[in-house]
Protein backbone atom coordinates (compact mmCIF):
# COMPACT_ATOMS: atom_id res chain seq x y z
CA UNK A 1 0.00 0.00 0.00
CA UNK A 2 1.51 3.07 -0.62
CA UNK A 3 1.70 5.93 2.10
CA UNK A 4 2.47 9.11 3.16
CA UNK A 5 3.43 10.58 6.73
CA UNK A 6 -0.77 11.22 7.21
CA UNK A 7 -2.17 9.78 4.10
CA UNK A 8 -3.00 5.87 3.38
CA UNK A 9 -3.38 5.37 -0.69
CA UNK A 10 -5.90 2.93 -1.54
CA UNK A 11 -7.36 1.25 -4.57
CA UNK A 12 -11.03 1.88 -5.15
CA UNK A 13 -13.77 -0.25 -3.38
CA UNK A 14 -17.25 -0.23 -2.09
CA UNK A 15 -16.38 1.31 0.89
CA UNK A 16 -15.74 4.37 -0.88
CA UNK A 17 -18.92 4.83 -3.27
CA UNK A 18 -20.85 7.29 -0.69
CA UNK A 19 -17.81 9.49 0.19
CA UNK A 20 -17.34 9.61 -3.77
CA UNK A 21 -20.63 10.74 -4.48
CA UNK A 22 -20.52 13.11 -1.49
CA UNK A 23 -17.59 14.56 -2.78
CA UNK A 24 -17.91 14.80 -6.57
CA UNK A 25 -21.80 14.59 -7.01
CA UNK A 26 -22.73 16.70 -3.99
CA UNK A 27 -19.77 19.41 -2.94
CA UNK A 28 -20.11 22.26 -5.41
CA UNK A 29 -17.64 24.18 -3.17
CA UNK A 30 -14.69 21.46 -3.95
CA UNK A 31 -15.63 20.95 -7.36
CA UNK A 32 -15.81 24.78 -8.72
CA UNK A 33 -12.24 24.67 -9.67
CA UNK A 34 -11.73 20.93 -10.87
CA UNK A 35 -12.77 18.71 -13.90
CA UNK A 36 -15.61 19.61 -15.24
CA UNK A 37 -15.96 22.93 -13.08
CA UNK A 38 -19.39 21.74 -11.33
CA UNK A 39 -20.51 18.61 -9.37
CA UNK A 40 -21.22 15.92 -11.42
CA UNK A 41 -23.75 13.35 -12.54
CA UNK A 42 -23.85 9.39 -10.50
CA UNK A 43 -23.45 8.49 -14.90
CA UNK A 44 -20.06 11.26 -14.94
CA UNK A 45 -18.86 10.22 -11.72
CA UNK A 46 -19.79 5.80 -12.64
CA UNK A 47 -17.45 6.97 -15.92
CA UNK A 48 -14.87 8.22 -14.22
CA UNK A 49 -14.61 5.33 -11.34
CA UNK A 50 -14.58 2.91 -14.45
CA UNK A 51 -12.02 4.55 -16.43
CA UNK A 52 -9.60 6.55 -13.94
CA UNK A 53 -9.43 5.06 -10.80
CA UNK A 54 -6.79 1.97 -8.92
CA UNK A 55 -8.88 -0.93 -8.20
CA UNK A 56 -5.55 -3.30 -7.27
CA UNK A 57 -2.15 -2.42 -5.96
CA UNK A 58 -0.74 -3.91 -9.07
CA UNK A 59 -1.85 -0.55 -11.11
CA UNK A 60 -0.01 2.78 -11.02
CA UNK A 61 -1.84 5.05 -13.08
CA UNK A 62 -4.95 6.50 -11.81
CA UNK A 63 -6.67 7.88 -8.82
CA UNK A 64 -6.13 6.25 -5.24
CA UNK A 65 -8.86 6.98 -2.56
CA UNK A 66 -7.15 8.59 0.23
CA UNK A 67 -7.38 7.58 3.98
CA UNK A 68 -6.12 9.34 7.21
CA UNK A 69 -4.05 7.15 8.76
CA UNK A 70 -4.71 8.19 12.42
CA UNK A 71 -8.53 7.43 12.23
CA UNK A 72 -8.59 5.89 8.50
CA UNK A 73 -11.42 9.23 7.32
CA UNK A 74 -12.25 9.76 3.65
CA UNK A 75 -9.90 12.44 2.37
CA UNK A 76 -10.46 12.69 -1.33
CA UNK A 77 -8.93 11.49 -3.93
CA UNK A 78 -5.13 11.91 -5.74
CA UNK A 79 -2.79 10.36 -8.43
CA UNK A 80 -0.77 10.16 -11.31
CA UNK A 81 -2.42 10.39 -15.44
CA UNK A 82 -0.44 9.97 -18.51
CA UNK A 83 -1.39 12.77 -20.19
CA UNK A 84 0.00 14.73 -23.55
CA UNK A 85 0.32 18.64 -22.94
CA UNK A 86 3.68 18.69 -24.40
CA UNK A 87 3.46 16.97 -26.99
CA UNK A 88 4.86 13.94 -25.13
CA UNK A 89 3.79 11.40 -23.31
CA UNK A 90 3.87 12.58 -19.24
CA UNK A 91 2.35 11.67 -16.18
CA UNK A 92 0.70 14.56 -14.01
CA UNK A 93 -0.71 14.09 -10.65
CA UNK A 94 -3.38 15.87 -8.97
CA UNK A 95 -5.77 15.87 -6.39
CA UNK A 96 -9.25 16.77 -5.46
CA UNK A 97 -10.12 16.73 -1.25
CA UNK A 98 -12.92 17.27 0.86
CA UNK A 99 -13.05 20.68 1.88
CA UNK A 100 -12.73 20.13 5.61
CA UNK A 101 -9.65 18.36 5.13
CA UNK A 102 -8.14 21.93 3.26
CA UNK A 103 -5.34 24.19 4.95
CA UNK A 104 -4.06 21.02 6.92
CA UNK A 105 -0.94 21.04 4.55
CA UNK A 106 -2.49 17.66 3.05
CA UNK A 107 -1.98 18.58 -0.99
CA UNK A 108 1.41 19.58 -0.43
CA UNK A 109 2.43 16.36 1.54
CA UNK A 110 0.28 14.68 -1.07
CA UNK A 111 2.62 16.47 -4.12
CA UNK A 112 5.42 15.67 -2.15
CA UNK A 113 4.68 12.38 -2.54
CA UNK A 114 4.46 11.70 -6.34
CA UNK A 115 7.02 14.35 -7.00
CA UNK A 116 9.35 11.16 -4.70
CA UNK A 117 7.64 8.33 -6.27
CA UNK A 118 8.18 9.79 -10.26
CA UNK A 119 11.44 10.40 -9.50
CA UNK A 120 12.27 7.35 -7.41
CA UNK A 121 9.81 4.24 -8.34
CA UNK A 122 8.96 5.36 -11.98
CA UNK A 123 12.19 7.12 -13.04
CA UNK A 124 10.50 10.03 -14.52
CA UNK A 125 13.00 13.18 -15.37
CA UNK A 126 9.68 15.19 -15.09
CA UNK A 127 6.01 15.56 -13.20
CA UNK A 128 3.33 17.72 -14.59
CA UNK A 129 0.08 19.00 -12.63
CA UNK A 130 -2.91 21.33 -13.96
CA UNK A 131 -4.58 24.04 -12.03
CA UNK A 132 -7.65 26.18 -12.84
CA UNK A 133 -6.65 29.34 -13.07
CA UNK A 134 -9.10 30.51 -10.32
CA UNK A 135 -7.93 28.14 -7.68
CA UNK A 136 -5.20 29.98 -5.94
CA UNK A 137 -5.13 27.29 -3.03
CA UNK A 138 -4.14 24.92 -5.56
CA UNK A 139 -1.81 27.50 -7.23
CA UNK A 140 0.43 28.30 -4.02
CA UNK A 141 0.68 24.33 -3.85
CA UNK A 142 2.31 23.49 -6.83
CA UNK A 143 4.52 26.78 -6.44
CA UNK A 144 5.52 25.84 -2.84
CA UNK A 145 6.54 22.04 -4.33
CA UNK A 146 8.52 24.17 -6.91
CA UNK A 147 6.60 23.91 -9.87
CA UNK A 148 7.28 26.21 -12.51
CA UNK A 149 3.91 27.68 -14.86
CA UNK A 150 4.56 26.55 -18.26
CA UNK A 151 1.15 27.98 -20.06
CA UNK A 152 -2.62 28.32 -19.77
CA UNK A 153 -4.67 25.54 -22.26
CA UNK A 154 -8.13 25.28 -22.50
CA UNK A 155 -9.18 21.39 -22.57
CA UNK A 156 -12.86 20.52 -23.48
CA UNK A 157 -13.36 18.38 -20.48
CA UNK A 158 -11.86 20.68 -17.55
CA UNK A 159 -11.85 23.85 -19.26
CA UNK A 160 -9.37 26.59 -19.00
CA UNK A 161 -6.30 24.89 -16.77
CA UNK A 162 -2.71 26.35 -15.92
CA UNK A 163 -0.17 23.91 -17.21
CA UNK A 164 3.05 23.28 -14.12
CA UNK A 165 6.05 21.35 -14.85
CA UNK A 166 8.82 20.33 -12.36
CA UNK A 167 12.68 18.53 -13.55
CA UNK A 168 13.36 15.69 -11.57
Amino acid sequence: MLQSQRIQFTPLSTTYRKPLEDLFCKNPLVMQNTLKGRVLTANELQKIVEDDFITTTDETVGFWCLTSKEDNAFIGVSGLLKCNYLGKESYEFGFILDDNFWGKGIATEIGKFWIDYAKNELNLTEILATASPENHASRRVLEKLDLQMVRQFTSKERGARLLFSKKL
